[in-house]
């Protein structure tokens, strides 16, 4: 144990001093420095981050609509004629304009601008004050109608036997971002660990290595070391982000209410520990039997592969229909529960019994691949030099 103590304090120490680590661990400090000497130090700053009103040039040519087509939040209408607008766009006076016919109700409105954005915006705009002018058009009262038409809001919130849970977008946004962390750390440890799992063996110094230090030690020291520096990478963007994300909210004047049930707290951190040795496990039976550098990189491929099908899955239905069969059985698949199951979580009432069960299964599923890779790791490093497939290594293993 004291032996892979040491190979994990080496690996550590040699990952944060590498180039690498560097860049991707300054990159934010970065940015966030960059952002906070940006609304500092410039004039105007903080409001180039709001969103700009568009001031549209307006042609009405039913003389009708300019009466109840008023500024809003997002647009700024002047009144112009179409030669005028035209001109005013093309210096930049003007975001665009609008044209409306004689009859409002032709549906043959025409906006002109240099860029298409926000369309629908103006759209909705214009629908609402077409929608003003018929009901003065009926003699009915304006006032009354948009007092009849008020938008009401609804708060979301998730429920199950014991009662609410909280806010279901955001347990909906907390979910998605459980999967993209989770991919994004596995798929970026995973790999570092598997590079650095045969690079002894790859460099000709296994055969020193060894005779001081088990295989099986030797890959524990990486597995720490690794996840160790990773960790500590992924922790300061976090730091980061949350930063970030709390001075926006400042800004904008907006507040979040976050309550996590402890549950899905408890499952993500369960989900993120056993299927970061889940796939980091399949990686590296993949690159045990590597012999050149271009055989890591396609061993690693498998590995990626077997993740992405839960992370697209996560995306293009899991999130849309998280209590279909095909939801409910990826979800107890182990390759997949680590994305998918805490995203279910997070947005639907799961069973106790798929919990469980997903939970247990992946543990065992985990443990089970974290011994058979320790196991072929330690015949390939013991058989170095000899030209090896897995399909030999399973053999041998067999044998034993």
């Amino acid at each position: 144990m004291n032996k892979s103590i040491i190979v994990a304090k080496r690996e550590f120490i040699r990952l944060i001093r590498s180039k690498w680590f560097r860049v991707f661990f300054l990159l934010p400090l970065i940015i966030v420095a960059l952002i906070y000497i940006f609304l500092t130090f410039t004039p105007g700053g903080i409001s180039l981050f709001k969103e700009k009103k568009k001031t549209i040039g307006l042609v009405d040519r039913s003389t009708e609509i300019i009466h109840f087509l008023k500024d809003t939040e997002n647009f700024k209408f002047v009144i112009a004629d179409s030669t005028q607008a035209f001109d005013s766009v093309m210096v930049g006076s003007f975001d665009g304009f609008l044209i409306i016919p004689e009859n409002p109700d032709s549906n043959s409105s025409i906006y002109y601008s240099r860029t298409a954005s926000d369309i629908s915006r103006l759209r909705n705009t214009l629908s609402s004050a077409a929608f003003k002018w018929r009901l003065k058009k009926r003699g009915l009262s304006v006032s009354l109608a948009e007092k009849l038409n008020r938008k009401v809001d609804i708060t979301t919130k998730k429920i199950s036997e014991k009662g609410s849970k909280g806010s279901g977008i955001e347990l909906f946004v907390f979910g998605m971002f459980m999967v993209v962390f989770l991919y994004m750390f596995i798929i970026m440890a995973s790999q570092i660990m598997a590079r650095s799992a045969v690079e002894e063996k790859l460099n000709g110094m296994i055969e020193l290595i060894i005779s001081d230090i088990s295989p099986t030690k030797l890959l524990f020291g990486k597995f720490l070391g690794v996840t160790a520096a990773v960790v500590l990478l992924l922790v300061a963007w976090l730091v980061v982000v949350m930063t970030f994300m709390g001075n926006a909210l400042f800004f904008i004047n907006r507040s979040i209410d976050i309550s996590i049930p402890k549950g899905i707290l408890f499952y993500f951190i369960g989900a993120f520990i056993f299927g970061y040795t889940l796939y980091t496990s399949i990686i590296l039976l993949s690159v045990s039997a590597v012999n050149s550098e271009q055989e890591v990189n396609n061993a690693m491929g498998v590995g990626v592969l077997i993740i992405l099908i839960p992370y697209f899955l996560s995306f293009l239905l899991i999130k849309d229909k998280p209590d279909s069969i095909v939801s409910v059985v990826s979800s107890l698949i182990p390759f997949f529960t680590p994305l998918i199951m805490p995203l279910r979580l997070s947005i639907s009432t799961v069973p106790l019994w798929q919990i469980i069960g997903s939970f247990v299964l992946l543990f065992g599923t985990a443990w089970a691949f974290l011994i058979l890779a320790g196991k072929v790791y330690r015949i390939s490093m013991l058989m170095v030099g000899e030209p090896l497939r897995l399909s030999r290594i399973f053999q041998l293993l067999r044998k034993k």
